[in-house]
């Protein structure tokens, strides 16, 4: 369900869904501008799987906003965790509480799941993300500069 944030006028936050495909694919191509390959089919799957969470928030119906985040399966318990993966703001847009804003929709979420908790990866140094996150109730579980360490297919 869509909803108008205080103090952020004209723009509505809400998750998409398959309907939403437009939205989701000018959000997407606008806002993360893809490296990679991106195609009509990827995000309609993308969008049909309710593990899936992309938030969009848009201003007069233009994007300006994204959250991706997933539902994830636990081995031992039956309640879900969600990673947060990302979040993006156009850059004229930073700094209105749009980031905030598509996190308290995340969080609406993650109540209605029944989810265990939601974690996110960021480094200290990112001192944006870091504070976007502390405001909107995150507490960071380490000391020292947080590292993710990744394994590329080799061609």
């Amino acid at each position: 369900m869509p909803t108008k944030q205080r103090g952020l006028r004209d723009v509505i936050v809400r998750r998409l869904g398959t309907r939403d495909f437009d939205l989701a694919f000018q959000a997407i191509r606008t806002i993360k501008r893809p490296q990679s390959s991106f195609d009509d089919e990827h995000l309609r799957k993308f969008l049909a799987r309710p593990e899936n969470i992309l938030i969009v928030a848009a201003e007069e119906g233009i994007p300006i906003g994204f959250l991706l985040a997933y539902l994830l399966d636990r081995v031992d318990r039956k309640q879900r965790m969600v990673c947060l993966y990302e979040v993006e703001v156009s850059e004229p847009c930073r700094r209105r509480g749009i980031g905030r804003a598509m996190i308290e929709t995340l969080k609406t979420i993650c109540r209605q799941e029944n989810t265990m908790k939601t974690w996110v990866i960021t480094n200290r140094s990112n001192l944006a993300a870091f504070k976007l996150y502390e405001s909107t109730g995150a507490t960071a579980d380490a000391r020292g500069d947080e590292v993710t360490l990744v394994y590329r297919p080799q061609n």
